[in-house]
């Protein structure tokens, strides 16, 4: 989801009933107009104290549900086995590696904030 705060804010943000958020993509956001100035992040909850895997699935899962990943798969698995063929298993290939390519950027940005927050 997309929060809005009038000061930067933390990367892990524990919420005192036993959940945290975990901020991420944290920019300024300047006001224009009457709109006041304030900062922009997307965010995740994670229950429990936030851990490096629980952060990781809560990303990926706020940015591709199980039905959107598993399509990725299961096609990019059907152009690999010879099922598709021509431009439709470029395109499902190259989703993949896409998605891949976003999950492992996920996974160093996670680590970089938790080894920033210790």
């Amino acid at each position: 989801m997309k929060s809005v705060f009038d000061n930067k804010p933390s990367v892990i943000l524990p919420l005192g009933n036993g959940a945290y958020y975990y901020n991420y993509n944290i920019h300024e956001r300047v006001g224009e107009g009457d709109e006041p100035s304030g900062w922009e992040c997307d965010t995740v909850k994670v229950w429990g104290k936030p851990n490096y895997g629980d952060i990781v699935r809560a990303v990926i899962r706020n940015e591709y549900d199980a039905n959107a990943e598993f399509d990725l798969v299961n096609s990019y698995n059907a152009a690999v086995a010879g099922l598709t063929d021509g431009d439709k298993a470029k395109a499902d290939t190259a989703a993949y590696i896409a998605f891949i390519g976003r999950v492992s950027a996920i996974k160093a940005m996670v680590r970089k904030d938790i080894e920033a927050e210790n």
